[in-house]
């Protein structure tokens, strides 16, 4: 019925119909002035590449493993990476976890691979006896390790026998019955020391002093 009315009066029509038009554009204009405000706030889009998975220190950065995404820029850390080319075959050497942004410094330089991506800059792997409990440990975890003088030699004269010849070491390589730690070159002469004269034993850590 109410049709009807509208067809035999045009101007009811035409103003009905201008109403219509007047609160969708009001609308769409709400929503353009919103979209302004926030794209003032967090900045324009962005292409930055996420991970749509876990990626466990060590891994090998494949396409599966990441996504580029549209992200506004002021979310976007500084030394992001921007498309799949920058990281397709590098080494993680920081975790990476689902819906987090790639960032440079996560991945390993170009061309290493195996213990050598994840050694940092001044350190030296060294191999260290673990025994069965390498098994339990992985690439990235935080190890002390302690060595043990027999208290007669003069290494464990005078002083506990048993104390620690690298803290803080990051496992960058487990196999078999031994881990490979990044330590400090100093860290290094005491553990290869240990390991002539004594025994050593590598205790898990917690990375957060």
């Amino acid at each position: 019925m109410r049709l009807r009315v509208l067809s035999r009066s045009p101007l009811t029509y035409w103003v009905a119909v201008g109403g219509l038009a007047l609160v969708t554009a009001l609308a769409v204009s709400g929503l353009l002035g919103r979209a302004r405000v926030e794209a003032a706030r967090y900045g324009s889009p962005r292409p930055v590449l996420v991970a749509i998975r876990d990626l466990r220190v060590g891994t090998v950065v494949h396409d599966g493993d990441v996504e580029v995404r549209s992200l506004p820029s002021a979310l976007v850390p500084p030394d992001a990476v921007g498309d799949a080319a920058q990281a397709r075959g590098r080494v993680v050497v920081s975790s990476v976890f689902e819906g987090q942004a790639v960032v440079r410094r996560q991945l390993a330089p170009w061309g290493l691979s195996g213990a050598a991506a994840l050694l940092p800059p001044g350190k030296r792997g060294i191999s260290v006896a673990a025994g069965p409990a390498a098994a339990k440990l992985d690439k990235g975890d935080v190890v002390d390790v302690l060595a043990t003088f027999d208290p007669a030699t003069a290494a464990g004269a005078g002083k506990d026998p048993t104390f620690p010849v690298a803290v803080g070491a990051t496992v960058i390589d487990v196999g078999g019955e031994a881990v490979t730690i990044a330590v400090d070159p100093e860290e290094a002469k005491r553990v290869a020391f240990a390991t002539a004269h004594g025994a050593v034993t590598v205790v898990l850590s917690s990375p957060v002093s």
